[in-house]
């Protein structure tokens, strides 16, 4: 598996890449200099990523598969794609898979294709339509024929189209293979699986990767700010309220980790249910979650509708869907109570801070 850091923010599988002055492609050969913030399709990246032994890391490769070096670099792209997009290893397998099937791991260029031929390339083929290190049809609506022939672009559209398939992580990886790529029967990349894996442990192995922070977000944009922090009405209140309808979407304020996720509610001291409406008289913080972020600030987001949709250990980036606003526990109309703490988990009353200061700091402003 990819190696998390054990300050529970941190870490993906990956290794310093350096784009070569021909082809744009990427070597693993190059010394710890590469720090990426997107891919070529698009996409933000999560991660950054420094390369552990770069000698160590080539010899393995080179054992275990035979690769040429033109070979072993698009793999470790793909391989890339997938770890700073925060996939895991079983994307990585599976893309890794793809494109020994599509390419052989060699980027083509195509004599059906006469543009393709004005750009970098390893080979040059003529099946049907197809480009690039996973052989795609830019007729397909998969980008164009300049941005298939570019091995990033390419992995990031193949990772685009996978996560996109309900199930593909518990599907055999071969079966998820087919389904992105519809080109072969998922036996056809299974023969590769095995080799593949070897690839990915050895990838894993050597590379490391850090959470980028990224820019923080109002949890819920748009708003109605209800009630203040520790006003001289609710001077026990240790958060924000915002009122927004039932259903409206949460959003982790900061990129960080999810450190706790419970149901808090009850009446007269017996546990109550959070997956109903509360009152005034149901005591608690309904359903919540707490997310501890990379300056040791936790922020917490109280009265979810429902059950969240993350779990403890689940790495967030600022600004995605944490769950919905409702009125669970303590609460007499849908809204978002959110606070904010400084000092690292657990979050308590004692390290609470003002949420209009705290994201201010963070050029996030609450009106």
């Amino acid at each position: 598996m990819l190696k998390l850091p054990a300050a529970a923010v941190g870490a993906l599988a990956a290794f310093v890449l350096v784009l070569a002055l021909v082809g744009g492609a990427v070597s693993i050969d190059a010394g710890p200099a590469f720090a990426s913030t997107s891919t070529d399709s698009g996409t933000p990246d999560a991660y950054e990523c420094a390369i552990d032994d770069p000698d160590a890391l080539h010899s393995a490769l080179v054992g275990d598969t035979g690769w040429n070096r033109t070979q072993r670099n698009n793999a470790a792209v793909v391989y890339r794609v997938a770890a700073e997009r925060g996939l895991g290893d079983r994307a990585a397998l599976i893309g890794i898979m793809a494109a020994r099937t599509e390419s052989r791991l060699y980027n083509y260029a195509n004599f059906n294709v006469e543009e393709s031929l004005e750009y970098d390339y390893d080979k040059i083929g003529s099946d049907h339509g197809s480009v690039g290190i996973l052989r795609q049809d830019p007729f397909s609506g998969r980008g164009s024929v300049k941005d298939l022939m570019k091995p990033e672009y390419a992995a990031g559209e193949f990772y685009d189209e996978l996560v996109a398939i309900d199930d593909w992580e518990t599907m055999a990886p071969g079966a998820a293979a087919q389904a992105v790529q519809t080109s072969t029967s998922s036996e056809v990349y299974a023969r590769y699986q095995s080799t593949a894996e070897k690839v990915v442990a050895h990838f894993a192995e050597h590379v490391t990767c850090t959470l980028i922070p990224g820019e923080w977000t109002h949890p819920v944009p748009g708003a109605a700010l209800w009630s203040g922090f520790r006003t001289a009405e609710r001077p026990g209140h240790d958060g924000l309220d915002f009122g927004a309808d039932k259903g409206t979407e949460i959003l982790a304020a900061g990129t960080g980790t999810v450190v706790r996720v419970r149901c808090n509610a009850s009446v007269n001291g017996r546990d109550h249910s959070c997956n109903v409406d509360g009152s005034p008289q149901v005591q608690g913080c309904g359903w919540y979650v707490d997310i501890e972020h990379l300056d040791e600030s936790v922020t917490r987001y109280c009265h979810m509708v429902s059950k969240p949709l993350v779990s403890v250990g689940d790495i967030v980036l600022a600004g995605q869907v944490i769950g919905y606003v409702g009125s669970s526990g303590n609460s007499s109309a849908p809204h978002l109570h959110f606070q904010t703490h400084t000092g690292g988990a657990p979050a308590t009353s004692d390290n609470a801070v003002p949420p209009i200061e705290f994201l201010g700091e963070r050029d996030v402003s609450v009106n």
